[in-house]
């Protein structure tokens, strides 16, 4: 590693040093983690120059050198969760990294240890980082050593926790979707891009072909929408609650079509949540329908929570039952804007009779100008993902607006819900 000093900045390159400097004497007790030094000259402040400045970089350089380091984290993370570290580190107990390794290969059962003690130890440094995992120190034999433990946020990255996230590292931090990332400069610069996005080109195969071809990172994905998806539900309908367009005495007596509800669960716990909703169909194409049909019970009574069950399709107005509100959950955003527009008029159709008629749309609504400039959002950074995988996206207020103008509506407003997988953009009937 070699610093060097360009404009004021230190800049670290990976190389051999080109000068014969002596390294400063070192006292080590116990290996790494328990370490300290002793310099003087050239090593002792590396941060003042010969006019005795600081040399402290400004606030934009540093914002650019995290940027650039953001991916290191998460690579670290991934490789503490492939190895087993999270699952044995605890919020109660610092471990020192012998007693980690010793943890890991008694869980594993191995009679001898693979783990390279000095890299798990500069990984578990680099996390400390991020908040996920914590670091102190314990004294072992007489001597100081580094220790290490879990944070609230790292006890949920643990394999077996209630409601464990690591799925979510373990899935977009994989090779697939990592590499994905690695073609996205050539997918930009093309225009053929429907045809061959960065996940197809990374893997030779689109998402689809490699997920059912490969169980382990299907399982990972698989267990990342049903974390996603058992949020939405319960949020929606908590947001719809808040809401004085979607409340109880807005929706009472009037009838809902889910389109696109599969199985009918959003409209069931809809119902069972605002019992004075009047009639609830659920739309779907023949195939889903049918299946749906074997398992679940057809409702046909006011007092039924249970859906009525339709096959149809949104394209086509004569199949979709004449109501007064529609709902529409992560369909809409597989569909390019023109087949959106057809599908909003072909709500429209079916809104007719209905004097304040409304579509709601349950996708990610992603956000424009200042709420987007300089501020993370869990909804964007999905869209891109999408992206990778050749999948239509999630739109912005804006775009939905612009829809809704071209089709007959008029963007109402836009909720948000407590998952970052979902808003509720609400159109209503634009006045003749």
């Amino acid at each position: 590693m070699m610093k060097q000093i360009v404009g004021g900045v230190i800049i670290l390159s990976l190389g051999s040093p080109s000068h014969q400097f002596k390294v400063p004497h070192v006292i080590r007790s116990h290996g790494r983690g328990a370490l300290t030094t002793k310099s003087s000259g050239l090593c002792a402040d590396i941060t003042n120059n010969d006019a005795g400045e600081e040399l402290t970089p400004s606030d934009t350089e540093t914002k650019i050198l995290q940027l650039a380091q953001s991916h290191f984290v998460g690579q670290a993370l991934l490789t503490l969760l492939r190895v087993g570290v999270m699952d044995v580190l605890h919020m109660t107990e610092a471990l020192t990294v012998d007693e980690i390794i010793t943890k890991i290969n008694d869980t594993k059962k191995a009679s001898t240890s693979t783990i390279n003690r000095e890299a798990l130890f500069r990984s578990l440094r680099l996390v400390c980082t991020s908040g996920v995992v914590g670091e102190t120190t314990k004294e072992v034999n007489e001597n100081m050593e580094s220790a290490y433990f879990a944070t609230d946020i790292g006890m949920r990255l643990q394999t077996t926790a209630d409601k464990s996230m690591a799925p979510f590292i373990l899935h977009w931090l994989e090779d697939p979707l990592w590499n994905a990332w690695s073609e996205l400069p050539s997918y930009v610069e093309s225009t053929d891009d429907r045809n061959s996005p960065p996940f197809d080109r990374a893997n030779g195969m689109s998402a689809s072909e490699y997920y059912l071809q490969n169980a382990e990172s299907c399982s990972r994905r698989n267990s990342v929408a049903r974390y996603a998806s058992t949020k939405e539900i319960s949020s929606i309908i908590e947001a719809m609650k808040q809401s004085t367009s979607l409340n109880e005495s807005a929706l009472s007596d009037k009838v809902i079509v889910d389109v696109g509800g599969g199985y009918g669960d959003f409209v069931t716990a809809l119902k069972e949540s605002i019992p004075t909703i009047g009639q609830c169909y659920c739309l779907d194409l023949a195939d889903v329908i049918a299946d749906a049909k074997e398992t679940v019970p057809v409702g046909n009574k006011d007092d039924d929570n249970t859906p009525t069950l339709v096959a149809g399709n949104m394209f086509d107005p004569t199949t979709i039952p004449p109501c007064d509100v529609i709902f529409t959950k992560h369909v809409l955003c597989d569909f390019p804007d023109e087949d959106v527009v057809q599908a909003l008029k072909s709500f429209r159709k079916a809104l007719a009779d209905s004097k304040e008629g409304k579509v709601v749309i349950m996708d990610a609504a992603l956000p424009n100008g200042d709420d987007l400039n300089g501020k993370w959002n869990a909804a964007v950074s999905f869209d891109v993902l999408l992206m990778l995988s050749g999948r239509r996206g999630e739109r912005s207020q804006l775009e939905w607006s612009n829809l809704a103008k071209k089709s007959g509506f008029v963007l109402e407003d836009v909720l948000a819900t407590s998952a970052v997988t979902v808003d509720l953009a609400v159109l209503s009937l634009e006045s003749p």
